[in-house]
């Protein structure tokens, strides 16, 4: 099972991303604490760690314990979700779409912004608009 986590340093942000992200995908969310990456990889191979980075966050894919994937996150929106709850997430970023298919539901969708569509619990839907 894949597990979501923060940065050591987690914000509000970033934990509510984490949770909506490990519900969406059908993961374990981990509080961090002290584990390192060595520890995570000693838990699951597979992992993504959400941080603050300035004013925006940061996403990052751990596949077999090594940086998969990395992306910034300019603008984070929560909003009420209308309609059937989707598992797994939402995108227009491409090369996200390739690297999550077949490994975690992921839906490809075409969008102005190069962005994720996270729906979490209790009808919470997260847009995280992506650095192009």
């Amino acid at each position: 099972m894949t597990l979501v986590t923060t940065s050591r340093c987690s914000t509000t942000d970033s934990r509510a991303v984490a949770r909506d992200l490990a519900f969406a995908l059908g993961a374990r969310y981990l509080a961090r604490g002290k584990y390192g990456l060595r520890g995570l990889t000693e838990i699951d191979s597979s992992f993504f760690i959400l941080s603050q980075e300035g004013k925006g966050l940061m996403l990052r894919w751990y596949h077999e314990g090594e940086p998969a994937l990395e992306r910034r996150v300019l603008k984070l929106e929560n909003r009420r979700r209308e309609g059937p709850l989707t598992r797994g997430v939402v995108t227009s970023d491409r090369a996200l779409h390739q690297c999550f298919k077949g490994i975690y539901p992921v839906i490809a969708e075409e969008f102005d912004e190069s962005i994720i569509l996270i729906d979490g619990p209790q009808r919470r839907q997260t847009i995280l608009k992506l650095e192009k």
